[in-house]
Formats: C-alpha cells, sequence, structure tokens
C-alpha cells in the first residue's frame, strides 16, 4: 500500500495535515489493519511551528527517508526551503526512485521556486494565482481541486487533500471503507479532482457559483480582465442587460455595484502580489489596471484599511493573513467609493 511521508516547513497549514493523516488513521481504525502509513518529517527533524502556532514534533528529518510513495510538502505561502542544496536534493533523490512530489495549498511557491512544477500542470488556491502567476511563468496554473501531472501532485487546500485520501482509501482497502471514513467525518459530498475550486462571491451567503447566471458571467469576465480593463458598458452588453440592470442584479446579490465589484478582484490580486513577490508597487499597480500610482494607493488603503507601502513592510503579518482579504476588510465610511465607474 502507498506510503506517505509529509514534509512540514514554515507556518505549515495544520488543519490540511490533519486532514491529510487522519483519513488514513480512520481507515485503518476500520478496517483493522496498519496498511496505510505516513511519516512526518521537516527539514532537520526538528520541532515546526504552524500557520496556527502550535508547533509538531516530526518522526525524523527529510534527509532520513529513503524510500516512499509519496512526499506531500505543507508549508505557508512565504516559507521556503531553508537548507535548498541539502533539501531541495532529498526531494530529487526520492523522485529518481519513483516517489511522487506534491504540493499542498502554499508550499507551491517553495516548490516552483527550486522548478520542480516547471513543465507541470498543478492545482493553485485562488488566494496565491495572482502572485504565483507572476513569479512562476513556466507552470500551468489550475483553479480545479487537485491535480495530478505525471509524478507532480498539487492541491488547492485542505478539503483537496481530504478528498484525495479518501480515493487512495477507495483503491487501496475498499469502496466501503472509504464511505465510512468519510461518514466518521460527516462529510457527505465527495468530489472529483477537476471540480472547479468554490470562491467567494462577496455576497452575504453565497459562494460565487451560486450566483445567478448574469451576474456570474459578469464577474468572469471582470476576472479575466485584470490588467486590460474592461468597462462596464462592455460587460453589461456581453451578459446581455442594460447597465442599469446589470446594476441591479450586482445590487441585489452582492450589496455592491458592478465598477466596486471588479475593483475589489483587482485589488485583491494586487495584495497578492504585494504580499507574494518582490515586485515593484509600480508595476503592482500597472498590473491590475492603475495607470498612476497615487490613484492605486489610496483605493488600496480604502479597501484593506492601510497603504500598499505599509502591507509590505509588515509583510511577515500580512502574508499570514492575505486568505482573509475577500471576506475580512475594514469597515467603509460613507467615501468608500461603490459606483460603477471603474477606479
Amino acid at each position: 500500500m502507498t506510503h506517505f511521508t509529509f514534509l512540514c516547513l514554515g507556518d505549515f497549514p495544520l488543519a490540511a495535515l490533519s486532514m491529510a493523516i487522519d483519513p488514513l488513521r480512520v481507515a485503518n481504525e476500520i478496517s483493522r489493519s496498519d496498511g496505510l502509513g505516513w511519516t512526518v518529517v521537516s527539514e532537520d527533524g526538528q520541532q515546526i511551528m504552524s500557520s496556527s502556532r502550535l508547533s509538531i514534533n516530526p518522526d525524523k528529518a527529510l534527509s532520513e527517508v529513503e524510500e516512499t510513495d509519496v512526499v506531500l510538502v505543507f508549508a505557508g505561502a512565504s516559507a521556503r526551503l531553508k537548507d535548498r542544496k541539502a533539501s531541495g536534493g532529498a526531494l530529487r533523490r526520492l523522485l529518481s526512485r519513483g516517489a511522487r512530489i506534491g504540493s499542498v495549498s502554499g508550499s507551491l511557491f517553495a516548490l516552483a521556486e527550486e522548478k520542480f512544477f516547471d513543465g507541470y500542470s498543478c492545482s493553485a488556491h485562488f488566494c496565491y494565482t495572482a502572485a504565483l502567476k507572476e513569479q512562476f511563468d513556466r507552470v500551468n496554473l489550475c483553479d480545479t481541486l487537485y491535480t495530478i501531472d505525471r509524478n507532480r501532485m498539487s492541491f488547492a487546500g485542505t478539503s483537496a487533500v481530504f478528498e484525495f485520501m479518501l480515493g487512495v482509501i477507495s483503491d487501496e482497502v475498499s469502496d466501503a471503507v472509504a464511505v465510512e471514513t468519510a461518514c466518521w467525518f460527516q462529510y457527505a459530498t465527495l468530489r472529483d479532482a477537476d471540480t472547479l475550486q468554490v470562491l467567494p462571491g462577496y455576497s452575504k451567503n453565497q459562494t460565487r457559483n451560486a450566483l445567478p447566471r448574469p451576474v456570474r458571467r459578469a464577474i468572469e469576465l471582470f476576472a479575466n480582465n485584470i490588467e486590460n480593463k474592461i468597462s462596464i458598458e462592455q460587460v453589461s452588453k456581453r451578459v446581455g442587460m442594460s447597465i442599469r440592470q446589470l446594476e441591479r442584479h450586482f445590487k441585489k446579490e452582492t450589496g455592491i455595484s458592478p465598477g466596486g465589484y471588479y475593483r475589489r478582484l483587482r485589488l485583491d490580486a494586487a495584495r497578492q502580489k504585494l504580499l507574494y513577490t518582490d515586485q515593484p508597487l509600480q508595476e503592482i499597480a500597472l498590473s491590475v489596471g492603475y495607470d498612476s500610482a497615487s490613484s492605486f494607493s489610496s483605493n488600496y488603503r480604502r479597501e484593506f484599511g492601510l497603504p500598499p507601502t505599509q502591507e509590505r513592510k509588515d509583510r511577515s503579518r500580512g502574508a499570514r493573513h492575505a486568505a482573509l482579504s475577500f471576506g475580512h476588510r475594514p469597515s467603509q465610511g460613507p467615501g468608500h467609493l461603490d459606483q460603477h465607474v471603474v477606479n
């Protein structure tokens, strides 16, 4: 049966690690066997801290792993291999011995920097796609839950890892044990690898895929035109509505105007680049459709509560909380820009 090695780097997501291990543990308990195995390692074998500020004691160092079937890497988006030569060499040695290597959410940055995903397709969490595209143009990013491309694997988040493990249990133990394992966690829906990620809709109670079709289509047009701005008039024509009709639909479903929604998407893309790349602020502004750095800065501050220069200076704090940008914004006063004029 498959043996997994879970490599934890700095600020690794504790929930994702747990949801990789616990299905295997439960399946072994249900089947009364220990066939599904795993080892938790760090680069040096020393204690490692998660993004939740809880630490774990690994079983061993990465260099001590002689053979394994799969290496899954867990890390925060700002984490990198501490010893690039030794750890990168250890991962390549395991690949040469037939192992597969995989990224989980933010660890894609560390692995892509070491060129493990050059020429491969991989799933990236939506909170990181803008920054990843900016830095790694040889990586083919997908917006699916997870991707398996030859001996590379990539997972967009915690649930993607969990569902992959249920598939492993189904293949290597039985369908019945996989279903019972899912029931232990009260997990009712099993999705395929190529299922698209669920995205926030800026709505009070709906994800983007649950919004009405004209609004959803307009958002797709906005998302595909981050750098080269598209006008609200163009979008309204593409979805078959007048500007006024589109405005009413957006206000009803999201509470903000089409222009306000579009600006949020662009500023979220800017924030990813600000936190996870070293791209100059002027270039970031241009890459999300702002010709003026001052206009970009004022809109950024209005949206996130601090100017982009301060955000970058405080990157160690901001990087840990970037994923909250969709649902955790400062309260907006009456001066907040929320009209159909795109800024």
